[in-house]
Order: structure tokens, then C-alpha cells, then sequence
């Protein structure tokens, strides 16, 4: 929309999906949708991946058949047919380790192994292995590959110390993300008890308040609203306004200060338990009123997970998952 890609030529441009996000700039999914599908109709793009399971894929797929598409799928044999080439997942299979993705292609079959949590990353794995292999890549040598990615940086990111609560970080801020990710950590940890952070950004859609008010409220098993960026918003209104989607008022714990929430929930929670930190991920900075302050999720979090434990465990810990 602003313009800044308009003369760069892609060789690869990829599809992972269309939801409810930047809605301030946009204003409606409507505008939203034309914005990424400009880049795919008006730009040199030479080859398009698609994850064809999202329903504005499937529809782009039929209108893009004079171009070079990929049908990235998981347990969708039909829109192969409308693609160059395709991948299709034909069966998941999770422990609280490893998912096992059983995959066929264009390219051949075989199964992908990952310790990534949730869906949306074996969507996001099938749709690299597409990209890798339209580059050459073999396709042997990037299933040896699969095993070894570790999350980023506030991306689903796993904190497993012996004795504590496990503790999962990560950037989902929309309606959509805070569902696919409680929905990631309810499968992968069968039964377990979910606790969830999270807020919502001042200045900021706010449509998606309440919303994610009533997603966090119906996956987890409590839920504590904090404070994310506020900016020149009331906090307290914020607040407010994510509350308005929850029915549940017991299962709701109100903390302003984000380190106090996280301490909180980090000494009421049992062993067993799951603590799910949301909305902020990666970064290292918090936005109340003008002022920007140093804050981060990770820090709070291996600052805790020290008061008991000897900290070279915990470096070595946060480094490898």
C-alpha cells in the first residue's frame, strides 16, 4: 500500500494467511485483503505459494492460473488440481515433544519432523519446504533440516525449568493469533492447566478488545489481563474494554504492571502448570504515555526462574528451546 516493494521483483512471494490485523491502517478486511492481493496481481512476482487452506487462498488460487503457483495444504486434496505443484500434509501427529508431518508433493513424499509448537507452524514449515525446494534445495536434505529449527525469539517459545511451571512466550496480539496459539498449547499439553497474559496496545484497533477477551477466557483456565503498549490510552479503560467480551468474571485476575502479573502467576501456579505470556514476544521496550521504558517478557521471566536456580542452567536452558 505504501508503495516501498512496488519496482523489487520476487522471485518467491508466499500466502501464509489473511485475519484480523491492522485495522487501523486499513479499516476494513475488505481493504485489507486488496492490499495483499495487489502483491501477488500487480507485482513481478515469479512464483506464488500459497497456503491454499485459507479460504482467500483457495479463491487467489483460481484467478492466479495463468501464473506459477504452489498449493501449499494440509489434508486438502482439491486445490492441487487449480496449482503448478502442490504439497499436501496427510496426517499430523503431536507429542509434547515433536510433531511428525506425513506429507506428499510434487517433489515426492515423506515426513517432516519439527519440536515447533502449533498448526500455524507446520503451515508455516510446509510452505518454507515449498519455497526451499522451488530453489533447489533437496528435498532429503531439508527433511534432515526440519529437526532442528529451534522457535525465534517470542515466537512460541518454551521455558522448561525442572521443578517449575513450563512457561510459553509469544508476539500473538490479534484475535485470531491469541486463539491459534492457546488452541497450539491446549493440544500440545493434554489436560494441563493454561494460565494467560496478556493486553491489549492503546492507540491501537480496538475492536479486537473484547474479542480476544472472550478467546482467552473460553481456552485458558485463568486469565490475567495486564498492560501491553497503553500509549496516550487509559489503561484502566483498555482494560475495560477487553473485559467486555468475558463471561467468565472468576476465571479473570486484573494486574496493571506486566512484571507483577507475570511474578504473580509465576508463584501461584502449580509445577504442571502452563503459563502463557502474550502480545509483546521479542520485544525489549514497554510504551506508557509518551514515555518509553525497558521492559521485556524474557528478562522478567529467566529473572524468576534464577531466584531458585543456579542462572548458567537457565542460559543454557533459554538457549535451546
Amino acid at each position: 500500500m505504501q508503495n516501498r516493494v512496488k519496482n523489487i521483483p520476487f522471485y518467491i512471494g508466499i500466502f501464509t494467511n489473511l485475519t484480523q490485523d491492522h485495522l487501523d491502517y486499513h479499516k476494513n478486511m475488505k481493504q485489507y485483503e486488496l492490499s495483499k492481493w495487489s502483491f501477488f496481481d500487480k507485482h513481478k512476482v515469479k512464483k506464488i505459494i500459497l497456503n491454499a487452506n485459507d479460504k482467500y487462498a483457495k479463491k487467489w488460487l483460481k484467478k492466479l492460473s495463468d501464473k506459477y503457483t504452489i498449493a501449499v495444504t494440509i489434508k486438502d486434496t482439491k486445490q492441487k488440481k487449480y496449482s503448478k505443484k502442490w504439497i499436501n500434509a496427510i496426517n499430523i501427529q503431536s507429542n509434547s515433544n515433536f510433531t511428525k508431518i506425513e506429507f506428499e508433493s510434487s517433489w515426492g513424499k515423506g515426513v517432516l519432523s519439527t519440536c515447533l509448537i502449533g498448526y500455524f507452524n507446520v503451515q508455516n514449515l510446509l510452505l518454507s519446504l515449498a519455497s526451499m525446494l522451488e530453489m533447489n534445495y533437496k528435498l532429503s536434505d531439508l527433511i534432515n533440516t526440519s529437526i532442528k529449527l529451534q522457535p525465534i525469539l517470542g515466537r512460541m517459545q518454551k521455558f522448561n525449568v525442572f521443578g517449575k511451571p513450563t512457561i510459553i512466550i509469544d508476539y500473538a496480539h490479534t484475535p485470531d493469533a491469541l486463539e491459534k496459539a492457546l488452541n497450539a498449547i491446549k493440544s500440545h499439553f493434554f489436560k494441563k492447566k493454561i494460565w494467560c497474559i496478556f493486553g491489549c496496545g492503546g492507540e491501537r484497533d480496538q475492536k479486537k478488545r473484547p474479542l480476544m477477551g472472550t478467546i482467552s477466557e473460553k481456552i485458558a483456565d485463568r486469565v490475567i489481563i495486564t498492560n501491553d503498549n497503553p500509549r496516550n490510552e487509559n489503561q484502566n479503560k483498555i482494560i475495560k474494554e477487553i473485559i467486555q467480551g468475558c463471561i467468565n468474571k472468576e476465571k479473570i485476575i486484573i494486574i496493571p504492571n506486566r512484571k507483577k502479573a507475570i511474578s504473580y502467576v509465576f508463584f501461584k501456579a502449580n509445577i504442571n502448570d502452563i503459563i502463557f505470556i502474550s502480545g509483546k514476544g521479542h520485544e525489549n521496550q514497554q510504551i506508557i504515555g509518551n514515555k518509553i521504558i525497558n521492559y521485556s517478557d524474557q528478562k522478567t521471566i529467566l529473572k524468576l526462574l534464577e531466584k531458585k536456580y543456579d542462572s548458567s542452567i537457565v542460559k543454557k536452558n533459554f538457549h535451546h528451546h
